[in-house]
């Protein structure tokens, strides 16, 4: 099994980059910068201050980029993120930086051998933590074909087949490791109490909190899986007569996260600094529904085969009360601190990406439910057809999503309906993206708004295409937008009447536009650019009008964005917000509106 999951795995990842050719450089990207970027900062700027790889990362994407994990604190850019993930990828970029330098490539921490090295790095954990469930699964007694069930659904029918092959750099495959590592030496502990279990196991929760702090709660599971009160009882009992295990195992652990808190005092002298600016939990207000059943994200729209999971729990309540109580108290408060999170969505990602790190535990009611499927005809063909079906509609949906047809952030029902099981060209990036969240909303009472109703001539906006039409959405005046006219009203500000110089802004827009041909919108977008002295290009960020083709003609429509924007630092500088026709259709737009709101820096 380990040999036929590793092999398995490597064979996965060639195949995998042969099909990405040029795109896997852009392996590092995303939020695995972040992750990632532990290791250029210390290994090869010799540093503890992000500034060089802020720099770095600038300079190789376009000018709307922002690199959200980085902030500024005591004068020192720090990184949000945990340093995890980037130590479980060391082997893997001292190994190309090895090479590099061998066949005289730059080492710089990005090149096309580096990102190679995370893919590869992705594939190898993956495999050793799908043999850490095989071997938990083997510890309780489970079949080799339940064992071999249970891998097939985690990696083919689950996005940890996204976030493992196709987006690495990502932290969720590092946890889903760990997390298995962890529950693997619990569960031995148990069985055994021997002292070696449990410092491994401490070992692995260290990396567990190191990687993804919130995936502590995993600890919650650790009753269930023992086979009964007596078995808890008896490894609770050689710990009081063997202290000294307990106390290494918790050494352990600490030194583990330690290597955290040591890193935030070298940057800022603060070892108990917390990296999420601006960003928090709303323990009130979960979003438990549309986290488990929504179709921006939810956990059970896209990746259906957990499903499973709730028929799984049905046969342990009958198996164990006990065993059962404790898994629900496990998944209840995952899912509540999980949806919990200000960004319930978690931002750009295939599907609930927070749970894939839990899939190790996960997996315990659904081979529950294979064991118990699997002796009778007739569930075990019901069983097999889910399956393949949940298997077949998530690799399809993993493409779909990386081609682009699914929308990296904004779903909805509506947009899951027009793209289910859709191939074709046209149906890839045909979305729009849903205004930006915020975790504290901005005061309006400090907002600057700027409105062109498009009835007069208005200060800081240009005139586009203003004619009288009897439909306006309000007075008489509207803009039109076509073939000669393609871009609409233009809101220009510089000098004084530029708002909040040297604050980072957070924008809403909004206007109303009507087709009188079907899609003649489509393709057009909202700018916001910034431009400095000679016109030069400083910030560039474009979002779609539109949310999905089609609709009513002849039907005034809403638009509305919300979107974050770096500090403008000068009076000289200019920006200008403004609707780009970009294929030329004929519309209409009336009632275009701006506000910028203050965002601390």
């Amino acid at each position: 099994m380990r040999t036929f999951l590793i092999g398995g795995a490597l064979m996965i990842f060639i195949l995998v980059q042969l099909m990405r050719q040029g795109s896997a450089i852009h392996t590092i990207d995303g939020d695995g910068s972040g992750y990632y970027a532990y290791l250029p900062t210390v290994l090869l700027f010799h540093t503890t201050d992000f500034k060089q790889v802020y720099k770095l990362e600038k300079a190789r994407h376009a000018e709307n980029y922002e690199a959200h994990y980085f902030h500024v604190q005591n004068g020192v850019e720090t990184n949000k993120y945990f340093m995890g993930t980037a130590l479980l990828l060391l082997p893997f970029f001292l190994m190309a930086a090895f090479y590099s330098s061998l066949i005289g490539m730059p080492v710089d921490g990005y090149n096309i051998l580096f990102q190679y090295a995370v893919s590869l790095g992705a594939a190898v954990y993956a495999a050793l933590g799908l043999i850490a469930i095989t071997r938990l699964l083997n510890s309780f007694g489970y079949r080799k074909m339940v064992q071999i069930a249970v891998v097939v659904i985690l990696i083919f029918a689950t996005n940890l087949f996204y976030y493992t092959f196709l987006h690495p750099s990502h932290s969720h495959v590092y946890s889903f490791a760990a997390v298995s590592f962890f529950l693997f030496f619990s569960r031995k502990f148990l069985l055994h109490q021997q002292a070696s279990h449990l410092f491994f196991a401490a070992m692995m929760l260290g990396f567990v909190v190191l990687i993804r702090p919130t995936n502590a709660l995993i600890v919650l599971v650790v009753p269930a899986l023992a086979d009964d009160m007596k078995q808890w009882r008896l490894a609770f009992d050689g710990l009081k007569k063997q202290p000294k295990v307990l106390y290494g195992s918790v050494a352990a652990f600490f030194f583990i996260v330690g290597m955290q808190l040591l890193f935030h005092f070298l940057q800022t002298g603060n070892p108990f600094l917390w990296s999420y600016q601006g960003e928090g939990f709303r323990f009130s207000q979960p979003a438990f529904f549309r986290f488990l059943f929504g179709f921006r994200k939810g956990f059970f729209v896209y990746t259906p085969v957990m499903w499973l999971i709730l028929p799984g729990l049905a046969v342990l309540y009958y198996r164990s009360r006990a065993r059962f109580v404790w898994f629900m108290v496990y998944l209840v408060s995952l899912i509540y601190v999980l949806s919990s999170w200000w960004n319930w969505f978690y931002g750009d990602s295939f599907g609930m990406r927070a749970m894939i790190d839990h899939y190790a535990a996960l997996s315990l009611p659904i081979a529950l439910l294979i064991e118990k499927a699997y002796p009778k005809k007739w569930s075990r063909y019901l069983l097999n057809t889910l399956v393949l079906s949940a298997l077949a509609l998530n690799l399809f949906q993993t493409w779909q999503y990386h081609v682009g047809i699914l929308h990296h952030d904004s779903m909805s029902w509506e947009k899951y309906q027009y793209a289910f099981l859709r191939t074709a060209p046209a149906y890839r990036n045909a979305f729009g993206e849903f205004p930006e969240a915020l975790f504290i909303q901005p005061d309006e009472t400090q907002a600057k708004k700027f409105h062109n109703d498009m009835e007069t001539s208005l200060a800081c906006w240009t005139n586009n295409g203003l004619r009288e039409e009897a439909g306006a959405h309000s007075g008489r005046m509207v803009a039109a937008l076509d073939s000669v006219n393609v871009y609409s009203p233009t809101l220009d500000l510089t000098g004084a009447d530029m708002p909040f110089i040297g604050q980072p802004c957070y924008i809403k827009a909004e206007c109303f536009f009507k087709e009188s041909v079907m899609d003649a919108a489509d393709q057009a977008l909202l700018v916001y650019a910034v431009s400095g002295l000679d016109d030069h290009l400083l910030f560039y960020k474009t979002f779609k009008v539109k949310q999905l083709p089609g609709g009513k003609l002849h039907v005034w429509k809403k638009a509305e964005f919300g979107f974050k924007v770096p500090k403008v630092n000068s009076l000289a500088d200019r920006i200008k917000i403004y609707l780009w026709n970009r294929e030329k259709g004929n519309f209409l737009i009336d009632d275009f509106h701006v506000s910028f709101y203050p965002l601390a820096s």
